[in-house]
């Protein structure tokens, strides 16, 4: 029987499954009322989402303005509203001690942490959880698929970007690691690297092998010395949709397993410099971002972040 793989990746099918193993998280079923106004170009935010300004020195607790312009082009947008579903968002955020990741059945909004309040996936309020959702053009792929949308929140932690590791399955087998942060030197891989490896192969072994209706596919861990291995997402592997970090997909593809060899592992083995990580959160609005009297007060946001770190 063949079976749909963006389906089969889909969090909320393959959580259960791995549940013990990977961080506690909620999957929250998206109406189609909402649906319709994340996949509009428009960026406006609903009425119970927003909230007002306050300076303070800790980025963290910054807060914004109301969206509502005070122009005379404020009918020109409708600003939305949905009660109820922001009340399940706001109370799942609660649940988690006030702080979240945010993602959608199979990408998470990196390409829009330049919106949020700390230029990162944190969500410490409705606000930053529909501004990632609505920026960004991942969420915005994803909602092009018919099958059933779910907006999944996890309990926030801190994590060391030297710790995630991707790993590549072709035909069941693992047939490749590559670091994630993939313009940053991190000497304790390079210390570590052959337990990351036998640790991540053990981990398949036991715990995926055979768990999932596919055989190609890509799964991303956390790796730390001493603590046992979290399982972070599960995707197709398709280059449209996926990122190979040190390894381009059509490398992974030409790869072939051998028992004694595989999986291939790759990593910054020294010093290269500062790299820019992430070039989408140093510079401006993506082009194509229709701007409404709702969203020039995001260019105000924006502006009131870079001064209120200019202040620090």
């Amino acid at each position: 029987m063949k079976f749909d793989e963006k389906d089969v990746c889909s969090f909320q099918n393959w959580y259960p499954t791995f549940k013990k193993y990977t961080f506690k998280s909620v999957c929250i079923p998206v109406p189609e009322e909402v649906l319709e106004y994340l996949r509009k170009d428009v960026v406006t935010i609903p009425t119970e989402a927003t909230i007002e300004k306050v300076r303070s020195e800790n980025i963290d607790d910054i807060t914004y303005s109301n969206w509502d312009s005070e122009s005379e082009d404020d009918d020109e947008v409708e600003t939305p509203s949905f009660p109820q579903f922001s009340a399940l968002l706001k109370s799942t955020l609660d649940s988690f001690g006030g702080s979240a990741f945010i993602k959608m059945n199979w990408s998470a909004p990196t390409d829009a942490a330049w919106v949020a309040t700390n230029n990162c996936l944190k969500c410490s309020n409705l606000q930053d959880a529909y501004l990632l959702l609505k920026c960004s053009d991942k969420i915005s792929r994803d909602l092009m698929h018919s099958n059933n949308h779910y907006i999944v929140m996890k309990k926030w932690e801190d994590i060391h970007p030297g710790s995630e590791f991707r790993c590549f399955v072709i035909n069941n087998e693992l047939i490749a690691i590559t670091q994630r942060s993939k313009s940053e030197f991190h000497r304790y891989i390079l210390l570590n690297k052959f337990n990351i490896v036998s640790d991540i192969k053990t981990f398949f072994q036991d715990i995926i092998k055979n768990k999932l209706l596919i055989n190609n596919f890509v799964f991303d861990v956390l790796w730390n010395s001493g603590s046992r291995i979290k399982l972070v997402d599960i995707n197709t592997l398709n280059s449209k949709d996926v990122e190979g970090y040190l390894f381009t997909i059509n490398e992974v593809l030409n790869l072939k397993y051998d028992e004694d060899l595989s999986p291939e592992f790759r990593f910054i083995g020294e010093e290269i410099g500062i790299q820019p990580s992430n070039l989408s959160q140093h510079f401006g609005l993506p082009v194509d971002l229709t701007m409404s009297s709702g969203s020039n007060n995001l260019v105000e946001l924006l502006q009131t972040q870079m001064d209120l770190k200019s202040d620090e």
